[in-house]
């Protein structure tokens, strides 16, 4: 199961790999035109609230709405293994997730940087303890590793956990 995901990634920073685009337009709209799984995007609707913010809400609780919101909609009933199976046998190995925020250039929790990418490896990490790093991957495969903010207090506390 740990050799499904090998990392997440933004569409700037992959140029090669296994990519997968997990955003509700495969990428498109950022000049990606590869793999997509659309099941791990955010709904319209929280996306367009995300990005409008029409109740003027600070980062921390826009970021603390939008993990409740997608909790609800997309990781409730997730069975974490059951979608690394469905993963592998639709992409493959050491699949890179993208979509296309850049990664945080700090460990600290901002709108700018939030991804609902690093959302979803931080549940699945909850869920099974493996650790699914953010990566940056040149066209020689050469991997750059970034820290990225940690989503795990705000999951544990949606989750109940």
């Amino acid at each position: 199961m740990n050799n499904t995901i090998k990392g997440t990634s933004c569409y700037a920073n992959a140029k090669s790999g296994n990519l997968v685009s997990i955003t509700g337009d495969g990428g498109n709209a950022w000049g990606f035109y590869g793999q997509s799984y659309k099941k791990l995007a955010p709904s319209l609707k929280l996306y367009e609230y995300w990005r409008d913010n029409p109740d003027h809400l600070s980062d921390m609780e826009l970021i603390e709405y939008y993990v409740q919101q997608y909790y609800n909609h997309r990781l409730i009933n997730l069975n974490v293994e059951e979608l690394f199976n469905i993963l592998r046998n639709k992409f493959g190995e050491e699949i890179i997730l993208l979509c296309h925020e850049l990664p945080s250039e700090s460990p600290m929790m901002d709108k700018k940087h939030f991804c609902h990418r690093r959302l979803d490896v931080d549940y699945f990490e909850l869920e099974t303890g493996i650790i699914i790093p953010e990566i940056g991957i040149d066209e020689s495969g050469i991997i750059t590793y970034y820290e990225q903010p940690n989503y795990k207090t705000i999951l544990k506390k949606v989750m109940k956990k």
